[in-house]
């Protein structure tokens, strides 16, 4: 009875060994939507039940370091660092619909509905009324952020002294940037009414 406690005991603290040795399956973390994010952004009506959000701009559109460069370039001016972090929030969705050719840059700065969608593959998915009504809300909100940038910025280059045909050039610059700033893929409007991919 004596030999068998302690085979008995080494035996048993193995086992343990084996259950508490625990192996956790690895993570990744992504820009993704919960499906409880979704139903809040209006993309998704279902819900889980008893479900909790805990979000943050912060968080949700990829870390503080957007953040700090945001308040950098705001300064003091709340108007203009809420629409940055607005559009910064909404960056990840446009450039699904973008992929999936639902939007594309327009000519001026402005983000349109791609007149030619119907010949994405991913038209389908897009056909809901609630989800055309989400692409509508979401390109009316970036293009009143874009357009609240871009003057709040040339009245912070105004105040610096600039000359007209500077505050010009720089005006088209920001304007023309987001037609430069659309990948392999993405549509844009090359001539008013004529669309292209990228």
């Amino acid at each position: 009875m004596i030999r068998i406690l302690p085979v008995f005991t080494f035996v048993f603290l193995i086992q343990c060994q084996a259950l508490i040795n625990l192996k956790v399956p690895p993570i990744t973390i992504t820009n993704a939507q919960t499906a409880a994010e979704k139903q809040m952004v209006g993309e998704d009506r279902d819900l889980e039940k008893d479900g909790w959000l805990v979000s943050s701009i912060q968080s949700s559109s990829g870390g503080s370091g957007g953040n700090k460069q945001i308040n950098a370039s705001a300064g003091s001016d709340s108007d203009l660092q809420g629409n940055l972090l607005r559009i910064q929030y909404l960056t990840p969705e446009v450039k699904r619909y973008k992929i999936h050719g639902m939007v594309g840059e327009g000519i001026g700065g402005i983000l349109k509905l791609n007149p030619i969608a119907n010949t994405s593959p991913f038209y389908s998915q897009y056909e809901n009324p609630a989800k055309k009504k989400r692409i509508e809300d979401v390109i009316l909100l970036i293009n009143e952020s874009r357009k609240t940038v871009i003057e709040k910025q040339l009245e912070a280059e105004k105040k610096k002294g600039k000359k007209e045909e500077e505050l010009s050039a720089f005006r088209s610059s920001l304007i023309d940037s987001y037609q430069k700033s659309v990948l392999t893929g993405e549509f844009y409007e090359s001539k008013p009414g004529k669309w292209e991919r990228m």
